[in-house]
Formats: structure tokens, C-alpha cells, sequence
């Protein structure tokens, strides 16, 4: 009897282990005995956030630190990001790396203390040295030579490099591990390689061989549209074992910072543009105009107007809803105060949920200050009968605390993120909150309140921004999200623009990004690019929507489907599991 017992339990932990297996991923990160090191945990969230792509998986979040023998057994799929130089490793670790099952992907650093041979037998190459910049080999612009460009699948993709700062500070993430191959090379795939941008050397960049992955460096740092960064987003694929999700590449074009004021004769011709092209109309709208220290040519009462004191702007809403428009709603003033924030203090300029003067969340920032500013700029939605189902951050940013908010009372966000190091109480943030979301009926209003009025945030270290190619269903806050990843086209530097971009950067971009499973072009574009070059926009003359359409067929001839996002978003309600997180 008791040996039937044990034979039962056997089976059943047996069972438990291989459910594991096929349906988790650990991510193993350098904690470190530095306490001021924080980037480890920070690119954890990076990774964990991109698996919201790919919500069947179970993920587990844990320091390499701790790592216990045979615990890489336990799930099916293991990353190792290797950020913290010459990490103090367990044995176990470095012992079960040699002989594991499971799909490992090992990033970075610290390959040099695995056991002499164990890298070399697995992928047929053997490490030689880190990468460094070159300053005696400079390109046209004057800057030194380093591992920029990376080619995948036909396509090249390239490391940020720029001269920063006063004074002038060259920033890259120029290191990667410098890989020499052996006889036996031929065990790995090169998935991508490294291109020296002065020398024009090659290194391998990714390398799978069965079951491993290595990937050179951390492809976290400095992130843009045309990163390396996104090549890894697509390993993941591999990696995972999973197929694309979409049978064609979406698209998707907002017309950007739409509130009250704005000139009515662009929103009318971009209108037409989209209509004309059979695109949908997708309206990021900001229900309240406020320029609380006169920097606009405006009349004196005209300091603070809410969209239903325009009857034009109201006729032109109902217009357009009636034609199947879709609204994202874009903060309630999109600026904060009276006070420049940074720029001009005017809607549209400034940033609503963050101090931007000095960086850093606003001196009220809480869940009151939040819940507030949301009511009040959805009451004149309502009474517009405007119903979003996405909210778009103004800027992009603010607080850890204000983005678990924005997860909980919105379907769906859209656009890039600032991501924190944080602790929260005080919320039962893994509830359903279902009941919490904003629409044409909610009168939940006391209900949210209740719900987040003890929630306190702790955040460590500096902030980090992040992009994706494709949808995530849940990211570390729990918001669902839309790509942003193209930008929007900018054709001078400003305030609000350190980099220009141009139409044609913008088509390369979506190009590249066909080798992308997944991947969307998503991009926006603002009213005042509707004038000319003179006066900051894109045309030939005022009016001129040549470019406009020129963006938009040069994307469709590319093979992208623009689509409705509410028609996607109800396509696609999938959500992902709650993350388990270990120390």
C-alpha cells in the first residue's frame, strides 16, 4: 500500500513538473552585492515586459544570486541577463548551464567563468575580449568606431551613438562580447551579426546552437526604433517556440494632441487624407484647453475652454464620430498648472503627470490627485458622447503610481512607457478591476477611490523608457498596450524634439521592420505639419498633404494592413498571468 502510495505522489509530482515546464519562464538577474546597482532588475522588467506578447506563459522573476540547483529544470524556457561585470555566481548555476533541457538565453557578461570548454563545445566559438569604443577610427560625423549596426534576416538594425550632453559626452552601448570561432563553429547559427561602423569587422551578435541561445550583449541599453533591441524582440519567438500571432502586419496613424483649440482647417484636410486613403481615423483628444499664462494669441476668456464651448470643434467631433472615428483620450489638459512644466504652460506643450523641471514625480502625485484630473476631464467626454477605450499618456510619462492607475481604469494605453524599479502596497493590484474602467455609464467614481485610496509606491533608482513592436497584453504595471514604434514624422529640433525625423526615416523604419514577426507600424502625426518647412511642417506650401499621403501609401505598398484598434483590441482580450517574483 505504501509503496502504491509513493508511486502515486511520484506520478503526480512528475505531472506538476512537466506542466511546469511547458508553461513558465524564469528570468535570472544580476542583483549583485552593490547595493547602488539597479539595472539588473530594470532590464528584468524590460524582458518581462516584452513577454507580455505572449500571455500562455507563466513567468518567474528571480536573482541569479539565489539560484538553487536544478531549478532550470522547472520551467521550459530560462534567461540569464548577464549585466553586472564578473557577477559572483553559485556553481550550480554555471553547472546546470552546461546540461540543461531547457531553452536558455544568455545575455552579456560573465560567459568567461563558465568551466574552460563548456561555451566553446556548446556553440563552437570561444569569447576573446570585450568590444570597446575606437577613437582612432572615426566616421564622417567625428564619431569613434564601435559595434553600431546589426544585420538580420536581409536588414540592418543599429546601436544609438550620439554626442550627449555639455559637456559633450559620446553615449553607446558600445560593449559586446567578442566571439572567435573554432573548428566545430558549424554546431551554432548565426542569427545576427555585428558591424563595425569605422572598420567594418563582423563578430557574430546572436548565435543559437539547439537548445541555447547567446546573445552578445544586453540589448536594453539605449533603445530606438531602429535598435538591435528588435532583433531580440523577435528571437523571442524562437525562444518560446511560438508563431506569429497575426496573419498580416498591422498598422495604425493617431492624429496627435486634438483639443479645443486647435485649428479646425488641418483636423478637416487630415480628415480627408484618411478618409481618401481608406485609413481609419484615430483622434488622441485632450477634452479641456487651458494656457494659464497667456502664451498663445487667444482673447482673455479664453483661458481655460472646455471642448463643448466650441461649437465648431463639437460639430466637428460629431461629424467624424458618425464616420466611425475612434478616440484615445490623451490626458485631460495635457499640462499641469500654472506654471511652465516645462515649456510654456499651455495645453498640448506640457506634461500633466510628472515634473518635468525636475524630473521626478509631481509634489501632489496620489491616487486622489489622479482619480480627480480623470473625472474631470471624462465629464466633458460624456457630454461629447465620446467613449475611449485607450488612454495615451501625455509625453509618454509619469509616475510608477499614476501608470498602475491608468492599467486598472483603462482597457488598453497605447504608446511608449517609463518604467520604474518599484514596490507597491496598499491595492490589491492582481484583483480583477474590471469594474474600475472608464465608459459613457461608469459611475464607479467612489468605487476607484476606494479602491486605490491606501496605494502607496516606492520606486528605486533612475526611470527607463521602452518601445515594443507588437502589442503586449500585460506589461509590470498590468497595462495592455499598443505599439507606438515608428514616431511621428519632425522635420526640425525644437523644445520638444532632440532628434528629427523624417518621412522617408519613417518608411525605412516599417521596412526594416518586416523581418519582425508581429511587428506593427505605428506612428502619429500632428495638425501643424500641414504648413511648410518654414513654418515647421512637412509640406511644400500650407495645406500641402502630399507628404502625408506619401507616408501612408509608402506603408501600405509595404504589405500593412492599417486597422480599427478598438475592432483589434476586441479581436484580441487575451491577458496574461500575474508575474511571480522571487528573491
Amino acid at each position: 500500500m505504501k509503496s502504491k502510495l509513493l508511486t502515486t505522489l511520484l506520478i503526480i509530482l512528475t505531472s506538476l513538473s512537466s506542466l511546469a515546464a511547458e508553461d513558465c519562464a524564469h528570468i535570472f538577474y544580476d542583483k549583485s552585492k552593490d547595493s547602488d546597482y539597479t539595472f539588473g532588475k530594470v532590464y528584468s522588467v524590460y524582458l518581462q515586459n516584452l513577454m507580455g506578447h505572449f500571455p500562455k506563459h507563466q513567468l518567474i522573476i528571480s536573482p541569479v544570486e539565489s539560484y538553487e540547483p536544478g531549478q532550470m529544470e522547472n520551467c521550459k524556457t530560462n534567461f540569464y541577463i548577464g549585466s553586472y561585470f564578473d557577477n559572483e555566481i553559485s556553481d550550480a548555476f554555471y553547472s546546470d548551464f552546461k546540461k540543461t533541457k531547457s531553452n536558455f538565453v544568455w545575455m552579456g557578461y560573465n560567459i568567461w567563468n563558465l568551466e574552460v570548454g563548456v561555451f566553446e563545445s556548446i556553440f563552437g566559438y570561444k569569447y576573446s575580449h570585450l568590444t570597446t569604443l575606437d577613437w582612432s577610427k572615426r566616421d564622417e560625423a567625428d564619431k569613434p568606431g564601435f559595434f553600431k549596426f546589426y544585420t538580420y534576416k536581409g536588414e540592418t538594425f543599429e546601436k544609438f551613438g550620439e554626442f550627449v550632453g555639455a559637456p559633450l559626452e559620446f553615449r553607446a552601448g558600445f560593449e559586446m562580447s567578442a566571439l572567435n570561432p573554432l573548428e566545430n563553429s558549424s554546431v551554432s547559427q548565426v542569427l545576427s551579426e555585428g558591424v563595425h561602423s569605422t572598420s567594418g569587422e563582423k563578430l557574430p551578435y546572436i548565435l543559437r546552437s539547439k537548445n541555447y541561445f547567446y546573445i552578445a550583449d544586453v540589448p536594453f541599453s539605449y533603445i530606438n526604433e531602429a535598435d538591435r533591441y528588435m532583433i531580440f524582440s523577435d528571437i523571442l519567438f524562437d525562444v518560446l517556440n511560438e508563431k506569429p500571432r497575426h496573419k498580416t502586419k498591422k498598422a495604425l496613424m493617431r492624429i496627435e494632441d486634438v483639443h479645443p483649440k486647435v485649428l479646425l482647417a488641418p483636423l478637416y484636410q487630415l480628415t480627408n487624407v484618411f478618409r481618401e486613403e481608406e485609413v481609419p481615423l484615430h483622434i488622441s483628444i485632450v477634452p479641456l484647453f487651458f494656457d494659464p499664462l497667456y502664451r498663445y494669441a487667444r482673447d482673455a476668456d479664453e483661458e481655460f475652454v472646455p471642448m463643448n464651448y466650441e461649437p465648431a470643434f463639437m460639430n466637428y467631433l460629431k461629424d467624424i464620430k458618425k464616420d466611425g472615428a475612434r478616440f484615445i483620450w490623451h490626458g485631460s489638459t495635457h499640462q499641469y498648472g500654472r506654471i511652465e512644466n516645462p515649456h510654456s504652460g499651455v495645453s498640448t506643450d506640457d506634461f500633466e503627470f510628472w515634473d518635468a523641471v525636475n524630473n521626478k514625480p509631481l509634489e501632489d502625485d496620489s491616487a486622489t490627485f489622479v482619480l480627480d484630473r480623470l473625472d474631470f476631464g471624462q465629464h466633458y467626454l460624456r457630454q461629447a458622447g465620446i467613449d475611449p477605450k485607450i488612454w495615451l499618456t501625455p509625453h509618454y510619462q509619469a509616475s510608477a503610481l499614476d501608470y498602475l492607475i491608468f492599467a486598472r481604469v483603462f482597457p488598453w494605453n497605447i504608446g511608449r512607457v517609463i518604467y520604474f524599479n518599484y514596490k507597491a502596497k496598499g491595492a490589491d493590484l492582481k484583483a480583477d478591476t474590471t469594474s474600475l474602467y472608464y465608459t459613457i455609464e461608469d459611475q464607479a467614481s467612489n468605487d476607484r477611490n476606494e479602491f486605490f485610496k491606501d496605494l502607496e509606491v516606492e520606486t528605486i533608482g533612475q526611470w527607463n523608457g521602452q518601445l515594443y513592436p507588437y502589442e503586449i497584453y500585460g506589461d509590470s504595471y498590468g497595462q495592455r498596450l499598443l505599439p507606438e514604434n515608428l514616431g511621428n514624422p519632425q522635420p526640425f529640433t525644437s523644445d520638444h524634439v532632440v532628434y528629427p525625423r523624417s518621412i522617408d526615416q519613417i518608411v525605412k523604419a516599417a521596412k526594416r521592420n518586416l523581418v519582425l514577426r508581429d511587428a506593427w507600424a505605428s506612428l502619429f502625426f500632428h495638425p501643424y505639419l500641414l504648413t511648410d518647412l518654414f513654418n515647421d511642417g512637412v509640406g511644400d506650401f500650407p495645406g500641402d498633404t502630399k507628404p502625408l499621403r506619401k507616408l501612408i501609401r509608402e506603408i501600405k505598398d509595404l504589405g500593412y494592413e492599417f486597422v480599427d484598434a478598438e475592432d483589434f483590441i476586441k479581436k484580441n482580450d487575451f491577458k496574461i498571468k500575474p508575474t511571480i517574483y522571487k528573491n
